[in-house]
């Protein structure tokens, strides 16, 4: 539901609940109204019927009196009076005025409690000829109470239609700048920059479209630098290449030449007797293997990944992720890594064990989620584990280089490594233990490559 909608609801719902509570108070204000009006109706009707009989010393024709008196009720706004004879039977009425704008009988029966009735106590000269009785009649007062409450309804109903009306013209105007907002948002997420928005209305959103439009010129910048960033280590890689190429056609490729050619003269002097030039050979041979060590170690140098120096950890793991989102977008991520780096070394080899246990689950076990969790204990060892949902190992266990050259990168910062199923067997668990960083952590898997070259 749009948040317009929500607003609108919002406040024809007070209106509701304000009418409903006024409607209940006009009730509660209307029965008593109406019954104090029956109680003193019916009090003054007999005080003027006591009164209209009062010379009855004078009467000549009681009868006649009492038919007067019950005339004198003709057209009442809310009493009826009645002539009853002595053996119970009506002899004369009087009939009630009738409102110009009648009330619902519905509504008389709702606010009106039951008539009330009272025998109109007149001298004893009268009892012979009969009883005079008046009785309470709500209508006339409930037409009242009728127009007063069909005027206020009236008032009320074209209050609130003009304040929802309102607020309808103020809530659209109001959010026509965050639908372009929106908007603005989405094409800015496609990557188009050049979106910008309006600055006017009221203050909120004439700050909210300046950082809007402030973000996009950083964005936009952001944009900008990032190619040329890209073009520049782009033009470095290439250059690299060429140089790698030059060096190793260059330097190792006449070395090894040189060595194949004392091979070769090793094994026709050995052949024709001649063993006393056969260690200047050799030493010939063992010295250019000496200058080819050199070079390669410059090359692995040179080689060295530099993401995990230049992003640390966490943001190399997250990089990673991003590949395997882009290529596997239904298979899901859950990550626990600190943002802590742990050295170049243990940072470089954590890192190795998560790419490869996501690319040995990805190909092997078709997951659809992976959990990678990297945790440091308070006596300063690490806890790496990565598992997966998919097809888990097969009988014939754990194989492949991959899984080896992780069990090597963690066995030479003392650890260790296991490759197991879960326990339900839908997936894998590959759990890293590495000690407390110690002596281990000063040493580097390049400098490892690097002595046993030499």
């Amino acid at each position: 539901m749009s948040l317009r909608s929500r607003l609108l609801i919002s406040v024809f719902a007070t209106l509701l609940l304000s009418l409903i509570a006024g409607g209940a108070f006009t009730y509660w204000h209307a029965v008593a109204k109406i019954e104090t009006e029956m109680q003193a109706a019916i009090a003054v009707g007999s005080r003027i019927a006591r009164n209209a009989v009062d010379d009855w010393e004078e009467a000549t024709d009681p009868a006649r009196r009492l038919a007067l008196l019950v005339a004198d009720f003709e057209g009442d706004r809310h009493l009826r009076a009645t002539l009853i004879s002595p053996d119970g039977k009506e002899v004369h009425a009087s009939e009630v005025a009738i409102a110009d704008n009648p009330a619902p009988a519905w509504l008389v029966s709702l606010l009106a409690a039951p008539p009330k009735k009272v025998a109109v106590d007149l001298p004893e000269v009268f009892d012979k000829f009969g009883t005079v009785v008046l009785q309470t009649d709500p209508r006339n007062e409930v037409a009242e109470v009728w127009s007063d409450v069909w005027l206020t309804l009236s008032v009320m109903t074209i209050f609130c239609g003009l304040v929802l009306a309102f607020i309808y013209w103020t809530l659209a105007s109001t959010m026509r700048p965050l639908h372009n907002l929106t908007t603005a948002f989405a094409r800015v997420g496609d990557g188009d920059y050049r979106e910008r928005l309006n600055e006017q209305g009221p203050l909120e959103l004439v700050r909210l479209s300046q950082s809007f439009n402030q973000m996009v010129e950083r964005l936009a910048t952001s944009e900008a630098h990032n190619k040329r960033l890209q073009q520049q280590l782009t033009s470095v890689q290439d250059e690299e290449r060429a140089d790698l190429a030059r060096d190793l056609h260059d330097e190792i490729g006449p070395l090894l030449f040189a060595a194949d050619v004392d091979a070769v003269a090793i094994e026709q002097l050995a052949k024709s007797g001649d063993y006393e030039e056969i260690p200047h050979r050799v030493g010939i041979i063992r010295d250019a293997i000496g200058r080819m060590q050199r070079h390669v170690r410059d090359i692995l140098g040179r080689l060295r990944s530099a993401t995990l120096l230049d992003v640390g950890l966490a943001h190399a793991i997250d990089n990673l992720l991003a590949f395997w989102r882009a290529h596997r977008p239904k298979l899901v991520f859950r990550v626990e890594v600190p943002e802590e780096s742990f050295g170049e070394v243990i940072d470089g080899t954590i890192y190795r064990v998560v790419q490869e246990s996501i690319s040995n689950a990805v190909r092997h076990g078709t997951p659809t989620t992976i959990d990678i969790s990297v945790k440091a204990n308070p006596d300063n060892s690490i806890d790496i584990k990565v598992a997966d949902d998919g097809c888990g190992l097969k009988s014939g266990g754990v194989r492949g280089f991959g899984i080896v050259g992780m069990r090597e990168r963690v066995a030479t910062l003392g650890g260790n490594l296991e490759v197991t199923n879960r326990r339900d067997g839908k997936g894998v668990v590959v759990s890293a233990h590495l000690p407390a960083r110690g002596p281990h952590a000063a040493a580097s898997t390049f400098e490892t490559h690097e002595a046993t070259l030499q």
